[in-house]
């Protein structure tokens, strides 16, 4: 009977440590998207991981800016609307991978809505304006995406 009772002890300790992983990932995730990351900051992690961020472009139309210029790799999602993105980016566009949301000044509502799309995502503080000023790299024209040949990185 003892071997028993201390089986169910240890499922419930491990019930009960398995929740608090749970929570902590999940309040973790919400003070990430509060964050927001600074230019500076995600062009240093672009630049020395492959592994990096997703970058979602979500200003409203394309022609307000993106194909004029836009964070290098960037992916088109305009109005943070699958319907309005590009059908080549639809497929990149991937919620379970660290995602940073740039509109044109960081502050818009579909900031706020888009980064709840994503499992850790973080908004561009300043959004492109700040990129812009910041005087990093910029690409320009329309989506393509990235090929698949090796060396295909965006920086």
């Amino acid at each position: 009977m003892k071997p028993l009772v201390e089986m169910w002890i240890y499922l419930a300790a491990m019930l009960a440590l398995s929740h608090l992983v749970v929570v902590e990932g999940h309040a973790r995730s919400s003070l990430e998207r509060r964050r927001a990351i600074q230019p500076r900051e995600l062009y240093r992690t672009m630049a020395r991981s492959r592994t990096g961020w997703q970058v979602v472009d979500v200003r409203p139309e394309l022609a307000e800016g993106y194909e004029e210029s836009h964070v290098p790799g960037a992916i088109p999602l305009p109005g943070c609307d699958d319907g309005r993105a590009p059908a080549p980016a639809r497929a990149r566009i991937l919620k379970s991978v660290p995602t940073v949301v740039v509109s044109a000044r960081g502050d818009e509502p579909e900031v706020r809505t888009c980064l709840s799309r994503f499992t850790l995502a973080r908004s561009l503080a300043g959004g492109m304006e700040a990129w812009s000023e910041a005087r990093l790299p910029e690409d320009s024209g329309e989506y393509a995406p990235p090929s698949a040949k090796a060396g295909g990185g965006c920086l």
